[in-house]
């Protein structure tokens, strides 16, 4: 007999969402008219117009565009950082103990459950919208098997439970820097010590500088970063200049009615950008010690002659460069290094820049 449960990948997740979303709502903020209307204001009041992120003009539309379109298009953002988590064996082997902070209509816990629907999941959302929970809850139980509890609060204030894996995503740029780093250091606080913590934020240069910052922050505290960075210390090298900052941009092909959305309202059709830090009790480094480990921060600058990659490492931030002629099968993956990978080179720099040399073996990762 079958469970009615729909398949945990990315059109499932979709369809498990909308099928929630029009429980919760009904169909009138759903109809595509309404709905792009109110993604398109959703995605003003993120970028130009912070300031009424908590009392949009259209609540049910508001709630709409962000369960039928940004839960879906976000979702998979967690997927970078658990597949960096689960490559190091990062997570507990156990049954995981979720808590997703400011959890919204779900967009971490659904990304999470696409990605580790083999494992036994126990989930705790937390948020101070008692409607954005239903959706969120209706969805999981559509698409997965995970045990899931809501907690309508203000994860600022609430409690938090221990938890073997807390996500946030999309939080902390709603909060002061303070209370932020705050609410970071509970949720870091509640999580196990072989568990991890992962927070996703917006690209922009704000948002994404304000995690930079928790970063540093954070391992003054005591804590260790496994992600991004391959660098361990602080300050982050994207605070030095202060037009910096630090981001992914991964292909992405959205599931076919939110890729129409994307289409109508000429949003998120290229992919997903975002910013992210993982954070972990126990230190583990994301590429094992004895070489140069740099994560590419920028995308590649290909001129005639050469290619080249700003890396950031425990060095700092310098140019990693490959000229034609010294193309070799040993240097071949920084050919396909993009932003975002990790480039393992055996030797660290002389200067402000790595020339990578025909007898220079690189991986990447």
């Amino acid at each position: 007999m079958s469970s009615g449960r729909v398949p945990a990948g990315l059109l499932g997740l979709e369809t498990a969402v909308r099928d929630a979303a029009r429980a919760v709502l009904g169909d009138a903020p759903l109809a595509t008219g309404a709905l792009t209307r109110a993604i398109v204001d959703r995605s003003q009041l993120y970028t130009s117009d912070r300031d009424r992120l908590a009392a949009p003009r259209d609540p049910d539309g508001d709630l709409a565009a962000r369960a039928a379109f940004f839960t879906i298009a976000d979702a998979m953002k967690i997927a970078l950082p658990l597949a960096e988590l689960t490559r190091r064996g990062a997570l507990p082997a156990r049954p995981l103990r979720v808590l997703d902070v400011g959890a919204g209509c779900g967009a971490m816990s659904l990304g999470l459950v696409t990605q580790l629907g083999d494992r036994e999941l126990s989930i705790t959302a937390i948020d101070r919208d008692a409607r954005a929970l239903e959706i969120a809850k209706r969805a999981l139980a559509a698409c997965s098997t995970a045990t899931v509890t809501v907690r309508t609060a203000d994860a600022t204030r609430a409690e938090l439970p221990a938890a073997d894996l807390v996500v946030m995503g999309t939080v902390l740029n709603e909060l002061s820097p303070d209370a932020a780093l705050a609410l970071v250091a509970r949720a870091f606080a509640a999580t196990a010590d072989d568990g991890a913590l992962i927070a996703i934020e917006p690209a922009l240069r704000e948002t994404s500088r304000n995690l930079h910052a928790i970063r540093d922050a954070m391992l003054g505290n005591g804590a260790h970063v496994f992600a991004p960075c391959t660098r361990r210390c602080t300050p982050c090298t994207a605070l030095v200049d202060p037009s910096d900052w630090c981001h992914e941009d991964r292909p992405l092909e959205l599931p076919p009615v939110t890729r129409e959305l994307a289409r109508l309202t000429h949003l998120r059709d290229s992919g997903m950008k975002f910013s992210y830090l993982v954070l972990r009790k126990q230190p583990l480094d994301l590429v094992e010690a004895g070489s140069s480990a740099w994560r590419a921060v920028s995308a590649p600058f290909i001129e005639k002659g050469k290619r080249e990659l700003i890396g950031c490492s425990e060095q700092g931030r310098i140019t990693l460069r490959l000229m034609k002629r010294h193309r070799s099968e040993g240097n071949r993956d920084f050919e396909r290094a993009d932003r975002g990978d990790v480039i393992v080179t055996p030797e660290p720099p002389n200067d402000k820049r790595l020339e990578l040399t025909g007898d220079l073996v690189v991986e990447r990762i």
